[in-house]
């Protein structure tokens, strides 16, 4: 530091500083090696908290991996090598808590039933403020048996929420405790093969690198990828220039810029109402049955008909994407012929 203490803009050598440190005595380079010590810790503690944490390669776990799908995303014109995405379900056992458990975990909180749904949570008594476009509420903290949680509003005195005793708790939260699923299944996706060449197209959202040996298949090691992020790779490698349904679903899902399905129409990602939906655009009002008898659905927002395309687990919007578009008949054909059957 300077003579203000204020710290130098160029600071010295590692060297130096080492050398000065060796020259201190033993009882202060001890003091100052443990503060090091501690600070590296609780900066650890802090990444590990906050999911930041990196841990190198770790080995992904749980009660059942399968992989559930294979597909080539870039091959090197180099080498040959291939640039993999592997989908992948993760089972997981679910840790729920009993009564008695979380009374002990949750020595402040209040054993409360809420008297309209009949489940009981236990709930902070110390109110907590949530400040929304300068309007108060008073909320309280609520811990679920599947051990999440969640606010619920404070204004116990019209709600219907009450206090109750421990029996009477411990027999409602053991009861829907017995009724939560066992097992959790998620989906992840695994980015494989080689990865250096176009690691900096690769989306950045905290993934970490895992070991993983799916059921049935071989090991492998990868970087793991949102599903978001999954389809921005998707958009940028294996499609310039959307010719098919597929592609042009794949180019949708990858990018909020609006793809052309020609006559008039595009499809476009927006989130509405804090999710993610591909909205049909182009489509006038004479469309409007004949769409919905193809699997779209409507919705009126900010006064206005908007149209949108079903997207999710279970769905296949590939194949309604494919009725709209058509292979050998244009699209107002399509529709046409659908509306009038």
């Amino acid at each position: 530091i300077d003579k203000d203490g204020v710290l130098l803009e160029e600071l010295p050598p590692i060297q130096r500083f080492l050398n000065r440190m060796l020259a201190l005595p033993i009882h202060m380079q001890n003091a100052l090696f443990a503060e090091f010590t501690r600070r590296i810790a609780d900066q650890t503690e802090r990444a590990r908290a906050a999911g930041t944490l990196d841990l190198g390669v770790e080995t992904l776990r749980g009660e059942r991996i399968e992989q559930v799908s294979t597909e080539d995303l870039w091959t090197c014109p180099k080498s040959g090598a291939v640039t993999r995405i592997i989908g992948l379900k993760v089972t997981d056992p679910v840790h729920v808590l009993g009564a008695e458990e979380a009374i002990s975990r949750n020595p402040d909180k209040l054993p409360m039933v809420n008297r309209a749904s009949g489940r009981a949570a236990l709930i902070s008594a110390r109110p907590m403020q949530m400040y929304d476009e300068d309007i108060v509420t008073l909320m309280r903290k609520a811990v679920r048996p599947n051990g999440s949680s969640y606010l619920e509003e404070a204004r116990f005195e019209s709600s219907a929420w009450e206090e109750i005793d421990r029996p009477e708790f411990a027999r409602l939260w053991d009861a829907e405790a017995a009724s939560l699923p066992k097992t959790t299944t998620t989906k992840l996706y695994l980015l494989t093969g080689m990865l250096l060449p176009i690691w900096k197209d690769i989306p950045t959202t905290n993934e970490r690198i895992y070991r993983v040996t799916p059921d049935g298949a071989t090991a492998m090691i990868g970087r793991t990828l949102s599903e978001e992020g999954t389809a921005a790779l998707r958009a940028r490698f294996l499609v310039s220039n959307p010719q098919t349904p597929q592609e042009m679903l794949t180019a949708a899902l990858g990018t909020t810029v609006p793809v052309d399905l020609g006559r008039g129409l595009t499809l476009t990602r927006r989130r509405v109402a804090g999710e993610m939906r591909l909205e049909l655009g182009g489509a006038d009002r004479g469309m409007i049955e004949g769409l919905k008898a193809m699997g779209c659905f409507t919705e009126i927002i900010s006064f206005q008909l908007r149209v949108f395309l079903p997207h999710g687990d279970g769905i296949d919007t590939g194949r309604i994407l494919a009725r709209i578009v058509g292979t050998e008949t244009s699209a107002a054909q399509n529709v046409a012929s659908v509306a009038a059957e």
